[in-house]
């Protein structure tokens, strides 16, 4: 085996592990941190990065053991990690040039009726906006995806210049999960027909997916180019010099 190709193919699978280990990870503080009520993609980065922490492990073992059955059952096992990657990093290209919403949602001159059926079902926001309404309060636990709450949550007139928020930040995890304090005859109350509400449910939403294509797509290239090294290294398994070692 070519030792140029093989550390090329031992490097592109230790960046993948790396990968896999972040995005499961990223996966899991979601569900610790971000509400449940537009939690979109954290079953979707486990998945992934369980694929990618698990899989090319055997790339490793293949090229250790000089096992020509293990690099053929490693080729197998890339190609389903290569089409469920394309598969998700396709559906984040979708969001990603089909959905955008203004920075801040209240701007947007679009209405939520205008945006719903695009990618994000109105039933979707119908389920996101009633979970809204018993899981969260704006006085208490609204800060958990700030911007989100920003423009569904309104106050009294007379309140002045008085927020509850410092900066919006709808995933500024450093944040988040902070108590509220609002003066009693200035608490805020949910107006989660706003449009600035609707919209900025929805950009939650579809943040999510083009976060997760900052992973996809570096992914999904690597386990390309580490499954065309792994085939040129098959391929040379029958020259008379690679016969040495263990073979199965």
């Amino acid at each position: 085996m070519s030792e140029l190709r093989t550390g090329f193919l031992t490097m592109a699978t230790i960046i993948l592990i790396c990968m896999g280990l972040t995005m499961t990870g990223t996966g899991l503080y979601y569900r610790k941190t971000v509400s449940k009520c537009i939690r979109e993609t954290d079953g979707s980065f486990i998945v992934i990065g369980l694929l990618l922490l698990v899989i090319p492990q055997f790339a490793l073992y293949a090229i250790c053991f000089r096992s020509k059955r293990m690099f053929t059952t490693y080729i197998y096992a890339m190609i389903f990690v290569c089409i469920v990657l394309a598969g998700y990093s396709l559906k984040c290209f979708i969001y990603n040039t089909t959905f955008g919403i203004a920075k801040n949602p209240a701007e947007d001159k679009r209405t939520a009726k205008q945006l719903v059926g695009q990618l994000v079902p109105a039933s979707k926001l119908a389920k996101a906006t009633d979970c809204i309404i018993h899981n969260h309060n704006c006085n208490y636990n609204a800060s958990l995806n700030s911007n989100v709450w920003k423009y569904c949550c309104a106050q009294p007139k007379g309140c002045g210049e008085r927020t509850m928020f410092g900066k919006p930040g709808e995933w500024s995890w450093k944040h988040q999960h902070v108590e509220n304090h609002v003066p009693e005859d200035c608490s805020y109350e949910y107006c989660l027909s706003c449009r600035g509400c609707e919209l900025s449910i929805l950009k939650a939403i579809v943040h999510q997916w083009k976060y997760l294509s900052m992973f996809s797509y570096p992914s999904l290239f690597l386990v390309c180019v580490s499954l065309a090294i792994a085939k040129s290294i098959f391929d040379t398994f029958d020259e008379p010099d690679d016969y040495r070692g263990h073979y199965t």
